[in-house]
């Protein structure tokens, strides 16, 4: 049973910690989540704000050397002679062509994504080759670059397109940068390390899983990190307004979901994109539950501690109280609390039970006592018997006696019937005994009465047989017979007669006694039954029954009483058959 009630007091008090913990947990996951949200939209702004400022300063550099070189106008002049092929190359052009590749490594060095620049001048079919210095346009690689830049507008001053090409004997992917002399008819040309420029990219980013993507004004993806990502996104099936209207939406893309960020470069014309995948946030999202798990079992724990600590406590003082009242029954009470208190619930517990058994104790001496009183009280009544009955029967049998010309079998039959009676009355008022005993006590009462009355008086009994074993108490019918002859058939003149019924019905026991006597008017039967209330010498032994039934019985058994003045009494009573005694 402790194991029970443990298991239920634990399951009440997980429901218990249930609904709070989860509706906190519903709360923070709510603001966790919109906290993410914008971590990660400030996150992927800052990616694309910082990479469109650093291709800004890569060019803005380029473009910096360049003004240089275009405003020297011996440099440019060297440089025109050496695209001619002239034979004769000054000292003087010498130094400003040295320059110009001093220049141009510096930007390489300045950032080692940059693979290489060239200088082309419009008209001839030679470049300058920040490695190589001077060369043709021999090689197929060569010639598609300048393709590229003749198929610009005149009005375009940037451009940047994704090529592979082979370097030291490895093809390499490029992003090629296109940037207009702006005092010449010509072009700078910047190779962009693709893979150098996503190392940069790996130290530059905050989170690792973000994936960028650059699209040239063609819709054409020119760049993407990381690289395995590249085959995956590169059909992004979004244009640019679909990218501009879902900004800062989750979309699907290669099977996944993304937060899409983008920005445009106007310098380059390049859409770049943040697709920043929800992984992001959904391993935010499981250090939150995790945490929460780690919540719930610590709170899981204690609370199997404190249901197991509850029941053992409850049973504890349960076995205590069952001790306590075992001792009651046996009549041992506490003489005061237990002094072994640990809190408020035991100090009012223990007080509790002390009155409580107290209260018991003293209800059970006066209950003692007043059964007592009554044993005494129904033992007295039951030996009241009527002094006159004894008295007029003494005198009677000893008048008949003196007679001596008569016959002595009836006196001899009434001492014994007075015997009998007297052997009846006074014994154990408390015993049970059957309806059949008390019957044939009954009619020796009323041979009695008969042989006193000149056998004036004729009893019918109509008893049902299968009440004769029904328990009853000593004299339960005789003072009601004695009632009828008494106050009712003595003071008729003629035949008297007596009826006792007793049958049963609807499961309760019927008692009636049914006499013809004188009868009562309503005066008398009230005061007959205010007699009963106030016990009397007139008449006691109704009373004496009545108390004795409602003793047993309860107050619906007393003796119920109707009679009319010349026309006879009934007296009555009802007890329940499964109350028998």
């Amino acid at each position: 049973m402790q194991k029970k009630f443990f298991m239920r007091r634990f399951k009440n008090y997980c429901l218990l910690l249930i609904i709070p913990t989860f509706l906190v947990f519903l709360i923070s996951f709510v603001v966790v989540n919109g906290q993410i949200n914008r971590e990660l939209d400030a996150q992927a702004r800052n990616t694309l704000s910082n990479i469109n400022t650093n291709l800004d300063f890569v060019v803005s550099s380029v473009v910096f050397q360049n003004d240089q070189l275009t405003n020297n106008s011996y440099m440019v002049l060297a440089l025109k002679k050496l695209f001619k092929r002239e034979p004769n190359i000054q000292y003087s052009d010498a130094i400003y062509l040295r320059n110009i590749k001093t220049m141009m490594q510096s930007i390489i060095q300045s950032y080692p994504y940059i693979q290489s620049v060239y200088l082309y001048l419009d008209g001839y079919d030679s470049f300058f080759s920040s490695q190589d210095g001077v060369m043709q346009f021999s090689g197929e690689e060569d010639q598609v670059w300048r393709r590229i830049y003749l198929s610009m507008e005149k009005g375009t001053q940037n451009r940047i397109e994704s090529r592979r090409i082979t370097w030291n004997g490895k093809e390499k992917q490029v992003l090629t940068i296109y940037q207009r002399m702006l005092l010449l008819e010509g072009t700078v040309v910047m190779n962009l390390d693709v893979d150098k420029y996503r190392d940069l990219l790996s130290h530059i980013l905050l989170n690792k899983n973000e994936i960028l993507l650059f699209y040239n004004q063609e819709g054409s993806l020119v760049f993407s990190w990381p690289k395995e990502n590249e085959k995956a996104l590169g059909e992004l099936a979004l244009s640019f307004d679909d990218m501009d209207r879902k900004q800062n939406q989750w979309i699907h893309a290669g099977g996944k979901s993304y937060l899409l960020h983008t920005e445009y470069n106007n310098q380059y014309r390049l859409k770049l994109v943040s697709l920043i995948p929800f992984d992001a946030k959904t391993d935010r999202l499981f250090q939150m539950f995790r945490l929460f798990g780690m919540v719930f079992v610590i709170n899981s724990v204690a609370m199997l501690f404190l249901a197991y600590f509850t029941t053992k406590r409850t049973f504890v003082q349960l076995i205590y109280m069952i001790q306590v009242f075992h001792e009651a029954e046996s009549g041992i009470y506490p003489t005061e609390p237990k002094k072994e208190m640990k809190d408020e619930y035991d100090v009012i517990m223990n007080n509790i039970i002390y009155l409580f058994l107290q209260t018991v104790r003293l209800n059970a001496s006066l209950v003692q006592k007043q059964h007592e009183q009554e044993v005494a009280q129904l033992t007295a009544l039951q030996l009241q018997i009527n002094p006159h009955f004894l008295f007029n029967t003494l005198q009677n049998v000893q008048l008949e006696i003196s007679k001596l010309n008569q016959e002595t079998g009836d006196v001899s039959r009434i001492i014994d019937h007075l015997s009998d009676i007297l052997k009846y009355t006074l014994a154990n008022p408390m015993e049970k005994i059957c309806l059949r005993e008390e019957v044939e006590n009954l009619k020796k009462y009323v041979a009695i009465q008969n042989f006193r009355f000149s056998n004036r008086i004729i009893a019918y009994y109509e008893i049902q047989e299968e009440l004769m074993d029904f328990k009853v108490f000593r004299l339960m019918l005789q003072p009601l017979v004695e009632n009828s002859i008494l106050h009712g058939l003595r003071h008729k003149e003629g035949m008297g007669y007596i009826k006792v019924q007793i049958f049963k019905r609807k499961g309760f026991v019927h008692f009636r006694v049914i006499d013809n006597g004188a009868g009562m008017d309503r005066a008398e039967l009230l005061s007959l039954e205010d007699s009963m209330k106030n016990i009397n010498v007139y008449h006691i032994g109704l009373a004496n029954v009545s108390n004795r039934l409602k003793l047993h019985f309860g107050e619906e058994a007393g003796i119920r009483i109707k009679s009319k003045k010349h026309m006879g009494c009934v007296v009555e009573f009802v007890v329940p058959e499964q109350k028998g005694l």
